[in-house]
């Protein structure tokens, strides 16, 4: 009586178990399209293959990186955008529009501070500025009203072009 019995429940799954695979590979090719569809977050953060930091896009990015610590940059610092940090986590520059002004910046960073920023504001003015240690600069810039290009060697100021 048991072998009966179990006979039927066997033959009662495989047909089961049958169906199912019919079922699925019948339906396997049904394919979902998604190219339609729009992403929305608040945030994204890519990490290398040991978990640091590398990339993060968002809405009111974190605080600055530096040699491991996120420090405060004050108020009316806050910035949205995407962030680069190299292999250690350094913050190494970034993409951002400022949250208090409306100020776009491209930044570019050594392991130390920032060297170069390009900066666009609202109302047109533009700006490009790289510095080195020692007071060395170059300030380039245009507005509606007037151009200047200003550099400084070892902290002395030469004005190169100054228009009003």
């Amino acid at each position: 009586m048991k072998n009966r019995t179990l006979c039927i429940l066997l033959f009662f799954n495989m047909l089961v178990t049958g169906g199912l695979v019919i079922y699925i590979v019948k339906n396997n090719h049904v394919e979902v399209d998604l190219s339609n569809e729009v992403l929305k977050v608040r945030g994204l953060i890519v990490t290398d293959s040991i978990g640091v930091e590398r990339i993060i896009i968002g809405t009111h990015l974190p605080p600055a990186q530096s040699f491991g610590y996120r420090f405060y940059r004050g108020d009316n610092s806050g910035v949205s955008g995407v962030m680069l940090y190299d292999h250690e986590g350094q913050e190494r520059g970034g993409y951002v529009t400022d949250d208090s002004y409306g100020n776009v910046f491209l930044t570019l960073d050594s392991k130390i501070s920032q060297r170069v920023l390009f900066m666009a504001e609202p109302q047109g003015a533009a700006n490009l500025k790289m510095w080195g240690k020692n007071g060395n600069q170059i300030n380039l810039g245009t507005s509606d009203m007037n151009i200047w290009m200003d550099v400084s060697d070892n902290g002395k100021n030469q004005s190169l072009i100054e228009s009003k």
